[in-house]
């Protein structure tokens, strides 16, 4: 993931062990002006003890996580980051539901899912993929690269940011690439 950058996980702790979780811990205060701020609480890592001996650089790149997470997060607002996730949860139902209905397409697990899912076609889903390249839309991951028991299997991902027309968009397209 993030081709061996750092990547940003959120969790709770009880108060009494905050201080033996990995990473950065950003708090809510008030500036002088009584607006909220956040900030950085808590950060144990080598770069601010051992600045100038430190070896990498993965703390920045965690602050840098960290920070922008912050952001997107406070710009959501209290209950931003559940109506996110309530519209990817929706987007990927959706497309489940128009994906099912083409012809060559088949949605290859029935577990429930959150915003991602394996379908299989019936045709080469690289000759596949690569069609749809070339109208401009990225369909997903070929898995059988990665396990070679999914043949012609992609993963396909949704979130907030696809509309209801992206997904008609896809499956449009999709219908035309299988033949």
């Amino acid at each position: 993931m993030g081709f061996g950058g750092p990547y940003l996980g959120i969790l709770t702790a009880k108060k009494q062990y905050v201080r033996n979780m990995p990473g950065r811990i950003v708090g809510r205060t008030e500036d002088n002006n009584g607006k909220q701020a956040y900030v950085l609480t808590l950060s144990a890592r080598e770069q601010h003890i051992r600045r100038e001996k430190a070896k990498s650089n993965v703390c920045t790149n965690q602050g840098l996580c960290a920070l922008m997470a912050t952001v997107y997060l406070s710009g959501l607002g209290k209950t931003g980051l559940r109506r996110v996730s309530e519209i990817c949860h929706s987007r990927s139902e959706y497309a489940k539901e128009r994906l099912s209905r083409l012809e060559g397409v088949e949605i290859r697990f029935s577990s429930p899912t959150f915003n991602e899912f394996v379908v299989q076609l019936e045709a080469d889903s690289e000759k596949v993929t690569e069609k749809l390249l070339e109208e401009k839309i990225v369909a997903g991951i070929q898995l059988e690269k990665f396990y070679p028991e999914l043949e012609n299997c992609i993963l396909l991902t949704f979130t907030e940011t696809n509309s209801a027309e992206d997904v008609d968009t896809l499956c449009e397209a999709l219908k035309h690439a299988v033949k």
